[in-house]
């Protein structure tokens, strides 16, 4: 009976390498959309989690046969895509109880505004105008998400967000130093889901202060990832600016 059943396991199992690696690569080169990428990935989880049942079926259905090797093989496909699986689903439930927002900013009373990115979503991706229930969610769930404050001025401020956009080779949109906005396009990692992202430098009497917001344009949820953007920007920011022999920069409202 091995014989027969190990290549059918060894077929299945090379299937759902190649659905991962094509929902990964088929984004990334721009064949199709991260949604679709998103859902063929989702196929390929679960059809690894039903084929490690098949293969621990298939240790148990052949373990009469004594055969060392066959029982390695299916031991291996067993681990191979229950792991596969596992990992996925793990992620997933880590990030399952965050909320369904997908539109983040440090000034949730006066958001920075998009002028430019207007210009480049189609219709069937989300709206840009900012929807003010979600403040309060985000103040539950993402308290990390503040504006950051200096005592530098703002052109060297504007320099040092130009410096850190640039560094994180985000598509810059537009650039207004007169006015210290900055609009630009990044792009996560994995399946390369578009999220736009505008900074405000503003004058604050002897402070400036630095908002940001960032918005995604597909999904109703966005796994907490435009808020560890903004979280991470701002300190990388704030490390930037305190390495230089100006004042100390900080955190507050």
């Amino acid at each position: 009976m091995s014989r027969y059943i190990s290549p059918v396991l060894y077929i299945l199992l090379m299937l759902v390498g190649c659905v991962a690696f094509i929902s990964i690569a088929g984004v990334r080169v721009g064949i199709f959309e991260p949604l679709t990428g998103f859902s063929m990935l989702r196929k390929s989880v679960f059809a690894s989690l039903v084929l490690s049942i098949l293969a621990a079926i298939s240790m148990g259905a052949c373990r009469k046969e004594k055969n060392v090797g066959v029982q390695r093989f299916f031991f291996l496909v067993l681990i191979v895509s229950f792991l596969y699986s596992a990992m996925w689903i793990v992620f997933y439930f880590q990030r399952a109880e965050l909320p369904n927002i997908n539109d983040i900013t440090t000034d949730t009373q006066n958001p920075p505004t998009y002028l430019n990115v207007n210009f480049i979503r189609n219709s069937k991706e989300n709206d840009l105008s900012y929807n003010t229930d979600w403040a309060s969610i985000q103040d539950e769930y993402y308290p990390d998400v503040k504006p950051l404050f200096s005592k530098k001025d703002p052109a060297t401020v504007f320099a040092a967000v130009s410096n850190l956009v640039e560094e994180r080779e985000w598509e810059v949109v537009a650039t207004y130093s007169g006015a210290g906005i900055i609009e630009a396009t990044a792009r996560t990692p994995i399946f390369g889901f578009r999220d736009d992202v505008v900074i405000r430098i503003t004058q604050e009497k002897n402070k400036v202060r630095v908002d940001m917001r960032s918005c995604s344009r597909v999904g109703d949820g966005d796994f907490g990832v435009n808020a560890e953007r903004v979280v991470s920007f701002m300190n990388d920011l704030s490390v930037s600016l305190n390495h230089s022999p100006v004042p100390n920069v900080y955190f507050g409202r």
